[in-house]
C-alpha cells in the first residue's frame, strides 16, 4: 500500500535517510499500530540517483505501507505537473518537447488517451487537458495504461 505525504523532493535527495517522514497513527487497514520498516529506494527525475523512501509496517495485519511525495504518481518518475505541461505542449505546438525522450511522452499521451476513453467514453476527447484535470480530481492516473 502506498501513503502519499507533502514531501520537498530536493529536501529529501539532501538528507536522504535523516529526512523527517511524517508517520501515521494508525493502519488504514485495521487501525492498528505502525511501526518503521526501514528503507527502500525510487528513482525520480532530475536526480541522478535513487532517493531513500521510508516504508512502514502494520504490527497487527503485517501491512506494509512505502510512502511517496504527494506531486508524483506511482509507478512515475516525473511529476505529475512535468507530465501535465509535456502533454500541452505537444498538444498545442504539434512537437514534443526536447528535454524527454519522445517514447516516454508518446507513452504518457497514449496512457491519457485510454483513460479518456475509459471513464468518459468516446465524446469527450474535445479537451484532453481538461480531462487530464478531471481525471486527477477523480483520483485516476491521468497517464497509466492500466484500468
Amino acid at each position: 500500500m502506498i501513503l502519499f505525504f507533502d514531501v520537498c523532493v530536493k529536501t529529501l535527495f539532501e538528507l536522504g535517510r535523516n529526512y523527517p517522514w511524517p508517520r501515521p497513527e494508525r493502519c488504514s487497514c485495521c487501525k492498528g499500530r505502525i511501526w518503521a520498516h526501514g528503507f527502500d529506494t525510487a528513482y525520480f527525475d532530475d536526480f541522478p540517483e535513487p532517493l531513500w523512501i521510508r516504508k512502514y509496517r502494520c504490527v497487527d495485519c503485517r501491512t506494509v505501507f512505502r510512502t511517496r511525495p504527494s506531486g508524483y504518481w506511482s509507478r512515475f518518475q516525473a511529476a505529475i505537473a512535468t507530465i501535465r505541461e509535456h502533454i500541452a505542449h505537444r498538444l498545442t505546438e504539434r512537437r514534443w518537447k526536447p528535454d524527454l525522450p519522445r517514447s516516454r511522452q508518446r507513452h504518457w499521451l497514449n496512457g491519457l488517451r485510454k483513460q479518456i476513453l475509459t471513464h468518459f467514453g468516446t465524446g469527450a476527447s474535445d479537451d484532453p487537458l481538461q480531462a487530464f484535470d478531471s481525471l486527477i480530481a477523480r483520483g485516476v492516473c491521468a497517464a497509466s495504461r492500466a484500468i
